[in-house]
């Protein structure tokens, strides 16, 4: 008994709950606007399945239903723990409170109850109107009591771990401001110190990648679940105990972090000397890399402005930080640790440059390689490799090409060593080479490859088998287990072809499998317009689509000796004419400017027009024309647009054509 009236005094949480009433009373006002007030005012039936999963989302704070519910979680208790615990932050307060006749332990846990009372009060009574509600209009059909207890549940909890990090986190701080930012910072700062590491090691280490997301965290803290779009699914009984647990182990290290608080800290943005440091240089290198990051992407990863970057940066992060601790702008008297952190930072950077750990260099040799993945979806492999997660995972990884051929491997280690040739060229598509080893260990890479310049190292890799059966998972599939297959052309208002005939699915599937294994490196990196479809759905439901290339002679064939080419395919002949236009840039459409247009009709040059192609990495946008296509066709008339560049090889009468729009 006198160790409970020892840690609770009624006194003060009398007190407490008499002066911060008003936050519980506007929690629980809003709480019953957003449910039980808005569920009521619904005028919809039971059998409408849409209202009745709005209503239940509406109880699942992880739910896009539930913002305003999420933003109260994350605000309320802050509020609440900054107005109980406000004579921390000034002097005469704290002064005051300390010099009444209980001890620390009895304050801090008299203030935390009569907190967690005025937060989880207006949950309670919101869950029981709800209760009420449930058992006595027909709200009954749209959610049960079971998803109200879940809702309650969750709310409580994650209003109760947001109280117990802000009191936390209030215990190192004297200033209200500053306990407000610091709570929000400590949130995010897992996060986004990583995020600022990994872009910047990107910038600074050539093929620099991370197997590493932050979405990955298996527990997070509120702020970044709420954000980051955390099903609650995922809250286990096992995983609401931790959560309760880390509630628990934020309050017990504040408690005891306030015995050791000094009154003098009040008012002061650091409580402890020796967690000033830490601040101050947590602020220096935080500022450092985002400002480094920022250079990085805006000027393109250029090294020199990237450290001009992180000079700018800390210079700023440093003596804000050192401003805050003194309390004063005439900080420049402390520019000796800002030299030893400069130091410190000249040194990493040296190292880094010179690739002291051989990280730069690092290529497996062939034989320790147990299979690589070669692709641009990082996602892929986590998935499919990483975490051996492949149900309900549908066809969105199917195509995700890994290499185990002896051969492949030699191919890719060989570009591997080729890449490192060329260090910083950013020409091409970012693609990740990641080997498995033999040991069980990962090597993973992200570099720029330019296909073209690549070519004679890509191509056995792109005319390979396990290349093409990846990419093409027709390859390898078996036609007893296609459903059907759709050919459409977007060019033009025909009717889709359905081919669901097993002898037809079957003959076209082994001439399409035929085309893609005799499709060369050549074809396979050429730019194509994707207007002709073939999407094959199998019998359990899922597709996959392909574009009917040019280079698909026997499909081509066996659609024209079937009767379905004419039918599905635009004809050049059903094309009346065709339009050339320099598109207007936005500012022109203020000015009232007409675009430049001319006309043609010769046929010989309306077919060059619709099978013309080239190279899809040009730079100079000025030079785009628009194609406006129109006729008509069997179904009726039809327009449809592409485009083409100037630079692109054409004939002399179509060049003559272009340069009537100068």
């Amino acid at each position: 008994m006198t160790f409970r009236m020892s840690l609770f005094n009624k006194g003060l949480m009398a007190s407490d709950l008499k002066r911060f009433w008003w936050v519980s009373a506007l929690y629980g006002l809003f709480l019953i606007l957003i449910l039980p007030f808005h569920h009521m005012v619904q005028d919809i039936p039971a059998s409408n399945r849409w209202a009745r999963e709005m209503l239940q989302r509406s109880l699942d704070i992880f739910s896009g239903q539930s913002g305003m519910q999420a933003i109260l979680i994350c605000t309320v208790p802050i509020i609440l723990v900054v107005l109980l615990f406000q004579y921390l932050h000034n002097s005469r307060a704290v002064a005051v409170m300390h010099s009444l006749p209980f001890n620390r332990y009895t304050l801090f846990c008299s203030h935390s109850v009569a907190g967690l009372v005025l937060l989880l009060l207006p949950v309670t009574v919101t869950g029981l109107v709800l209760a009420v509600l449930n058992m006595t209009t027909p709200l009954k059909e749209y959610y049960s009591l079971l998803d109200i207890l879940r809702w309650m549940g969750m709310t409580a909890l994650f209003d109760t771990l947001l109280f117990a990090i802000t009191v936390f986190v209030g215990m190192f701080t004297g200033n209200a401001i500053a306990h407000i930012a610091f709570t929000y910072i400590l949130q995010v700062l897992p996060i986004g110190l990583y995020v600022l590491l990994t872009e910047n090691l990107r910038h600074l280490i050539y093929g620099y990648a991370s197997l590493n997301h932050p979405g990955d965290l298996r527990y997070n803290f509120p702020l970044m679940m709420f954000t980051s779009g955390t099903e609650s699914d995922l809250f286990t009984a096992g995983t609401v105990a931790v959560y309760l647990l880390f509630a628990a182990l934020f309050l017990a290290a504040a408690a005891y972090v306030y015995k050791l608080r000094h009154a003098e800290a009040a008012g002061d943005v650091i409580a402890f000397t020796i967690m000033r440091p830490v601040f101050k240089y947590g602020v220096t290198v935080c500022a450092m890399l985002l400002a480094g990051a920022y250079f990085a992407n805006v000027y393109r990863g250029a090294f020199p402005i990237i450290v001009w970057g992180y000079v700018l940066g800390s210079l700023l992060g440093y003596f804000t930080a050192e401003s805050l601790l003194q309390k004063s702008l005439k900080v420049w008297s402390s520019y000796r640790g800002y030299l030893g952190y400069i130091a410190i930072i000249v040194v990493l950077l040296l190292g880094i440059v010179t690739d002291a750990t051989g990280y730069v260099h690092r290529v497996p040799e062939p034989e320790k390689v147990k299979k690589v993945y070669f692709g641009t979806n990082i996602n892929a492999w986590i998935y499919l490799e990483k975490l051996k997660d492949i149900k309900d995972q549908g066809i969105k990884y199917e195509g995700a090409i890994f290499f185990e051929n002896r051969d492949n491997i030699k191919h890719i280690t060989r570009l591997h060593r080729q890449l490192l040739q060329n260090p910083r060229d950013k020409k091409g598509v970012p693609r990740y080479i990641i080997y498995t080893l033999k040991d069980g260990g990962y090597l993973v890479r992200q570099y720029y490859i330019d296909e073209k310049q690549y070519a004679s190292l890509l191509k056995p890799i792109y005319e390979s088998l396990e290349y093409k059966q990846a990419r093409f998972p027709v390859v390898a599939q078996d036609p007893a287990e296609i459903k059907l297959i759709e050919i459409d052309d977007d060019r033009t208002p025909k009717r889709a072809v359905i081919l669901t005939d097993r002898v037809e699915i079957g003959e076209f599937a082994a001439r399409l499998q035929q085309d893609v294994l005799n499709t060369t490196f050549d074809e396979l990196v050429a730019r194509t317009d994707d207007y002709v479809h073939i999407n094959i759905e199998d019998v359990n439901g899922r597709s996959v689509h392909y574009t009917l290339r040019d280079g698909y002679r026997s499909v081509i064939n066996w659609l024209k000796e079937k009767g379905y080419y004419e039918s599905i395919m635009l004809l050049p002949d059903e094309v009346e004419y065709a339009v050339l236009e320099y598109p207007l840039p936005p500012e022109a459409s203020k000015t009232g400017s007409a675009s430049r247009r001319v006309e043609i009709r010769e046929r010989r040059l309306i077919e060059e027009l619709l099978s013309i192609n080239g190279p899809d990495d040009f730079t100079d946008r000025d030079k785009t024309i628009s194609v406006i296509f129109s006729g008509r066709a069997t179904t009726g008339p039809f327009e449809f647009h592409r485009f083409i560049h100037r630079d692109w090889p054409v004939s002399a009468a179509l060049k003559e054509y272009m340069q009537q729009l100068d």
